[in-house]
C-alpha cells in the first residue's frame, strides 16, 4: 500500500523517463486542450451541412408530413395526390336560407375566428398581442405579456393553453384602436366590442409537441374559420409547423401564413424559408395557391375574397419589432369573411338551441359559468335548457341566469357567437359543483331529447400509422369538445395501414357522449392520427338493456 506521500506524487513524476519543468507542462496541456480555431467559413460550410442533414432526417421521421398525405387514397382508385380536403364532405347552408336570414340574425358573422398555430417559438403569441394592442414589441416579447392566461406561460414564453384576444373594426374597415389607459381585459374588450361593427378573435395555440393535444382541441372543438401558421424567417420549417400545417388541411381550414422575424434572419435563410413554404402549399395534398403579399398590396380585397373557398394561401412577411407587414396584416383581417355557414357546422338561430361547452368555471358570488359556441339557435337570459351528458350519460335541467357576449353583458346570444352563461340548477336543493363539469358536454333546448351513446361508427382514414390498427386498438377521439379514449371493437379489415379508409366501429373507454351523425373527428394515438366522419350512432339492443 502506498504512502500518502506516494499519492500527491503528480502523474508525470510516477512515469519512467524525464520530469518536465511545471512551467513547461503548463503550456503543453495548455496548447493540446484547448479547441483548434476553426476558420469561420469552414464552421458556417459545416453548420449548413449539418442542418440540411437533420432536416433530410426530420422529414423522414415526422409523425404526419405531406409526403404520406399525397399517397392517401382508396384500394381500388389507382390515382394518387388525392386532395386532402374531399376527405370530408361539407353540408353547406345554402345561399337562399343565408340570404333570408335578418340582420339581427347574422350577428355570429360579424366575428371571425382566426386559429393561431404554428411551431413553438416562431413568435405566435406575440404577432396576436402587436395585433389585437397596436403596440410594436421590444424584441423580448412585452407585447405577449397580455396574452398569456398563465404566470407560468409568461416566465418560459411558452403557450401551454388557449388564449384569446380581439381586434375590432368599424363598417368602413377600420381598426378600432383599444384605449390607452390601463384597462382590464374586460374593459378592454367591452370597449372593443361596443364600438365594432365586426369582430376578428384570436385563439391562440399552443406549438409545443407536449401540447398537441391542447392544439388539437382548439382546432376540431373551437370551430375556427381560417388559420394563420407562424413560421419563423431564421428557423424555417421545422416538423410541428408540419404538423399544424396538415391538421389544418386535414379539417379542410383555409390557411394564411405569417413568416415572422424577417429582421433578424439572414438573406439566404429567409428566402429558403420563402421557397420552403410555397413547395409544400403547391404540393397535391394541399392545393393551395401560394401569394406572396407586397407593401401596400393593391389585391389584398381580392384575395381576401377567395380566401373563402380556401384556394390560396397568402403569406405575409412581419417583424413585429420594426412593424413591417402589420399594417397589411390589419387591413387583410378586416376583409376576411365568416364561414360558419360554408362548413355545415352551424345552424341558423330559428333552429333548436346546441352550445358547445369548451370551458367551465367556478366564480366567486356567481356559482357556475360555462363557456363556448352556440352552434345553433338563440338563448336568452331566462332559458331553460338541458346540461349533459354527465358520467351516467343523463342530462339535468338548469336556468341561464347571465350571458357575456366577449365579457360584455348582454341580454341573448345567437347562433354563432362564442358567449359565456351563469347557469344554475331547477331544483333548489341542487347545487352546481365543478365537479359535475366535463369535456364534451353540451346546453341543448329542453324540448330536445337527448341520447348519449358509448358506441358508433365512422368512415376513418388514416393519416399517418407508425403502428399496427386492429380490433380493440384504442386512441383518443376528437370529436367538436369531445376528447375521450375509445377502443376499436370491429373492422372489416384484420388491421388497417396508412392510407386506408374503413368504416369503424367505436366504444368510448370511460362515459358515454352526446354525438351526432356526419360530425367530423380525429383519432390520435402517438404518432397515428386518423380523420373521419360518424357514419351512424350503435344504439344498445333491447337483450342489452336488459
Amino acid at each position: 500500500m502506498e504512502s500518502k506521500e506516494t499519492d500527491r506524487i503528480p502523474d508525470q513524476a510516477k512515469t519512467s523517463g524525464p520530469v518536465e519543468d511545471s512551467k513547461t507542462t503548463a503550456k503543453f496541456d495548455k496548447k493540446h486542450n484547448q479547441k483548434m480555431r476553426v476558420p469561420k467559413a469552414e464552421r458556417k460550410f459545416r453548420k449548413a451541412k449539418q442542418e440540411e442533414e437533420e432536416e433530410k432526417k426530420v422529414e423522414a421521421d415526422t409523425p404526419l408530413n405531406l409526403a404520406d398525405l399525397e399517397a392517401l387514397k382508396h384500394k381500388d382508385e389507382k390515382k394518387k395526390g388525392q386532395k386532402l380536403s374531399s376527405i370530408l364532405r361539407d353540408d353547406e347552408i345554402s345561399e337562399e336560407l343565408i340570404n333570408s336570414l335578418s340582420e339581427d340574425d347574422k350577428r355570429g358573422e360579424n366575428d371571425v375566428r382566426v386559429a393561431i398555430i404554428g411551431n413553438v417559438d416562431s413568435g405566435k403569441s406575440t404577432l396576436v398581442g402587436v395585433l389585437s394592442k397596436g403596440e410594436l414589441d421590444d424584441g423580448r416579447g412585452a407585447a405577449r405579456q397580455n396574452v398569456f392566461n398563465f404566470t407560468h406561460e409568461a416566465e418560459n414564453g411558452r403557450t401551454s393553453s388557449i388564449g384569446q384576444e380581439i381586434m375590432g373594426f368599424t363598417e368602413e374597415g377600420k381598426w378600432v384602436e383599444p384605449e390607452r389607459v390601463k384597462a382590464t381585459k374586460n374593459q378592454s374588450w367591452s370597449f372593443v366590442t361596443s364600438n365594432s361593427k365586426k369582430l376578428v378573435t384570436f385563439i391562440d395555440l399552443c406549438g409545443h409537441e407536449k401540447y398537441l393535444k391542447t392544439t388539437l382541441f382548439g382546432l376540431v372543438g373551437l370551430l375556427p374559420d381560417y388559420c394563420l401558421i407562424v413560421v419563423g424567417a431564421n428557423m424555417g420549417v421545422k416538423r410541428m409547423t408540419r404538423e399544424h400545417l396538415v391538421i389544418a388541411l386535414a379539417l379542410n381550414i383555409p390557411i394564411i401564413v405569417a413568416i415572422t422575424k424577417v429582421d433578424i434572419a439572414p438573406e439566404e435563410v429567409y428566402e429558403k424559408t420563402k421557397k420552403k413554404l410555397s413547395g409544400i402549399l403547391q404540393t397535391k395534398s394541399a392545393s393551395k395557391t401560394p401569394i406572396f403579399i407586397e407593401k401596400d398590396d393593391p389585391d389584398l380585397d381580392n384575395i381576401a375574397e377567395q380566401m373563402y373557398d380556401g384556394n390560396v394561401a397568402p403569406i405575409f412577411s412581419i417583424s413585429n419589432v420594426t412593424g413591417e407587414g402589420v399594417s397589411e396584416m390589419k387591413s387583410f383581417m378586416s376583409m376576411l369573411k365568416s364561414r360558419i355557414y360554408k362548413t355545415g357546422k352551424f345552424r341558423p338561430p330559428s333552429e333548436p338551441v346546441e352550445f358547445l361547452i369548451d370551458g367551465f368555471y367556478m366564480v366567486t358570488g356567481v356559482g357556475g359559468v360555462i363557456a363556448g359556441t352556440l352552434t345553433s339557435g338563440t338563448v336568452n337570459l331566462g332559458d331553460t335548457l338541458l346540461l349533459g351528458p354527465d358520467n351516467t350519460g343523463k342530462f339535468k335541467e338548469v336556468i341561464v341566469k347571465g350571458i357575456h357576449y366577449k365579457r360584455t353583458p348582454v341580454e341573448e346570444c345567437v347562433s354563432g357567437q362564442v358567449c359565456c352563461f351563469n347557469i344554475k340548477p331547477v331544483g333548489k336543493k341542487e347545487q352546481m359543483k365543478r365537479s359535475i363539469f366535463k369535456k364534451g358536454m353540451i346546453l341543448i333546448g329542453k324540448d330536445a331529447e337527448p341520447e348519449s351513446v358509448w358506441e358508433f361508427v365512422a368512415e376513418i382514414t388514416i393519416l399517418h400509422n407508425p403502428t399496427t390498427i386492429k380490433n380493440n386498438y384504442q386512441a383518443v377521439i376528437h370529436c367538436g369538445v369531445i376528447r375521450q379514449a375509445a377502443k376499436i371493437v370491429s373492422m372489416s379489415k384484420p388491421h388497417l395501414m396508412m392510407g386506408d379508409k374503413e368504416f369503424v366501429h367505436f366504444r368510448f373507454m370511460y362515459r358515454p357522449e352526446f354525438l351526432k351523425e356526419g360530425a367530423v373527428l380525429m383519432m390520435r394515438e402517438g404518432n397515428t392520427k386518423g380523420l373521419g366522419t360518424i357514419c351512424s350512432i350503435v344504439r344498445p339492443s333491447a337483450d342489452k338493456k336488459k
